[in-house]
């Protein structure tokens, strides 16, 4: 089994052209140290400011928000916009926890709904792909998940590089804290291979990406898709269940996983459509804690209009 590997500190990184991505660094170990529930409550405050000052990111959630809810009204929705402003300032504070600090703690306090199904689904015995979303507490939930099963089972994670190599070894060394493997999208086959040793693999496509291959409804908006989740599964004979995770109102956390995903592999256009209905029970236990700020409907169905 590929070990995760961590990533060297180069000459080449302590270049002048870093040092500003190196202080960004020292920030994000300096709050690794403070009470998770300080950064919450950081986050509270610095989201709401956020949500007046970020105005271009705010008319894309606005737009997300408008198009995937359209029977709320304007007040809703602005309510909405800014209750999400401060989920996702919450996450960018408390991300930096995992990358320095011991989870298990809240590994042993997080709610864990449905890891039967995971594990039943494993012992199939060509692994599992976790399809998941981009949720605002993604990177301190995947870590109290790896707290919990990845010394015992191999787990790994799809993610695309930060393009500052800096904030990049950052964030991989600090997720390999926690004996996670990364895989980027030029690392496929070694992630199928990956699954097929019975491995289990977390991958979260719900973005929009320049080769999105087809479209599903989301929210009843056709947003653009990859077809990558399928081949994946067809490849390794991997079986395939769903990820839910969230910030609980009282800052604990939860993470919830669905039924296997019953031939998944077989087509890509109903498999595109099941794991985006999966994402959208998911987003509506807690509609504020998704990337709404992300441009999720950029690629249009030709003919379609342009979203932003």
């Amino acid at each position: 089994m590929t070990q995760p590997a961590l990533i060297p500190l180069t000459p080449t990184l302590l270049k002048p052209r870093y040092w500003g991505a190196w202080i960004i660094v020292l920030l994000m170990w300096s709050l690794a140290w403070l009470p998770v529930n300080t950064k919450h409550a950081m986050g509270a405050r610095l989201g709401r400011v956020l949500s007046k000052r970020m105005k271009s990111r705010t008319r894309i959630s606005r737009r997300n928000l408008s198009a995937c809810f359209p029977d709320k009204s304007p007040a809703e929705i602005e309510t909405l916009i800014e209750e999400n402003m401060v989920e996702m300032t919450r996450g960018a504070l408390e991300a930096s926890h995992p990358w320095w600090r011991d989870m298990s703690g809240y590994s042993a306090k997080a709610k864990v709904i449905g890891l039967d199904k995971l594990l039943n689904a494993r012992a199939k015995g060509n692994g599992v792909l976790i399809m998941g979303g981009h949720f605002a507490a993604v990177d301190f939930i995947l870590a109290i998940f790896a707290d919990r099963v990845a010394r015992d089972y191999p787990l790994g994670y799809m993610y695309r590089p930060h393009d500052n190599p800096v904030i990049n070894r950052m964030i991989v060394n600090g997720r390999h804290r926690h004996h996670v493997h990364g895989f980027t999208k030029y690392e496929l086959k070694d992630m199928v291979q990956f699954l097929k040793d019975g491995g289990m693999a977390w991958y979260g496509c719900d973005q929009n990406f320049s080769k999105s291959d087809l479209f599903a409804p989301f929210f009843g908006v056709q947003a653009a898709n990859l077809s990558t989740p399928t081949w994946i599964a067809k490849e390794s004979g991997a079986a395939v269940v769903f990820m839910r995770m969230h910030r609980l109102a009282d800052g604990n956390f939860e993470y919830e996983f669905s039924d296997e995903l019953e031939g998944f592999g077989n087509d890509a256009q109903q498999d595109c459509e099941a794991w985006n209905r999966e994402l959208e029970k998911a987003i509506l236990h807690y509609p504020a804690q998704y990337f709404w700020v992300h441009k999720r409907f950029k690629k249009r169905p030709a003919g379609e209009a342009k979203m932003y």
